[in-house]
């Protein structure tokens, strides 16, 4: 695995966690002001929780289209299988 595939999937999977913690911090907020008798309506919470979820979205998106870029013939990943004749464990 190449530095900079690594750092990718890193930054993928490490946002994941705080993805999570961001939508039931929102869920228990909006539980808690319905709970104490808040009558409003709650727009920033589906905000709140929605677009750092549409941000990974967007990431994921362009992690996948660079993945696809680099596994195909010309691409980084697959010309270094290539060159040591597509041998596991040599990349």
């Amino acid at each position: 695995m190449n530095g900079e595939s690594g750092f990718s999937k890193r930054i993928v999977r490490d946002i994941r966690p705080l993805l999570w913690m961001v939508t039931l911090g929102g869920m228990a907020l909006a539980f808690f002001a319905v709970w104490r008798g808040y009558t409003g309506s709650l727009p920033w919470i589906t905000a709140m929780v929605g677009l750092p979820w549409s941000a990974h979205a967007a990431v994921c998106s362009c992690y996948m289209s660079m993945a696809k870029s680099d596994h195909r013939e010309g691409g980084i990943t697959y010309e270094a299988a290539r060159a040591h004749n597509f041998e596991e464990g040599r990349i």
